[in-house]
């Protein structure tokens, strides 16, 4: 055999010792088992299927779980605008009753100005009234004395 020959038949047997390796990693992968690719592969396969089985019905329950949420959540907003609105309208009401009343404080005020007013100037006549009175009564004692002294 010439050099060049020994060279063309050295890749053969590295494609079987290749071969082997992928069998014997396939093998072990499998759990050391002797089982062919095809029942593995069916393994595999019906593995799977289970496990997307499982992940679609968690993904059903997540669903409609989350459909749950958002059913309360949206019962929750409505109850809380709708309390909103009762106290928005008992403010309402609030703010009306006040400036009724806030109408009748200054009314009452004013009337109380008024009757002050009224008593300043009643107590103002009686005091000029007074005064007045002093005046005359102090005239007519001068009047007496000088006439008891002429």
């Amino acid at each position: 055999m010439t050099h060049h020959e020994e060279n063309a038949l050295a890749p053969a047997p590295q494609k079987k010792d290749l071969v082997k390796t992928a069998k014997d990693f396939l093998g072990n992968a499998f759990g050391g088992k002797n089982t062919d690719l095809s029942t593995a592969i069916e393994e595999f396969t019906s593995e799977m299927t289970l496990v997307a089985e499982g992940l679609s019905e968690d993904q059903d329950r997540l669903s409609r779980q989350n459909d749950l949420l958002s059913a309360q959540q949206t019962a929750f907003e409505e109850e809380t605008l709708r309390k909103f609105h009762d106290v928005s309208v008992d403010v309402g009401e609030l703010n009306d009753r006040m400036d009724v009343l806030q109408n009748k404080m200054d009314k009452l005020l004013k009337l109380q100005e008024k009757k002050q007013k009224k008593a300043e100037g009643l107590s103002g006549i009686l005091r000029q009234a007074t005064v007045l009175a002093a005046i005359v009564c102090g005239a007519w004692i001068i009047t007496t004395l000088i006439n008891l002294f002429q």
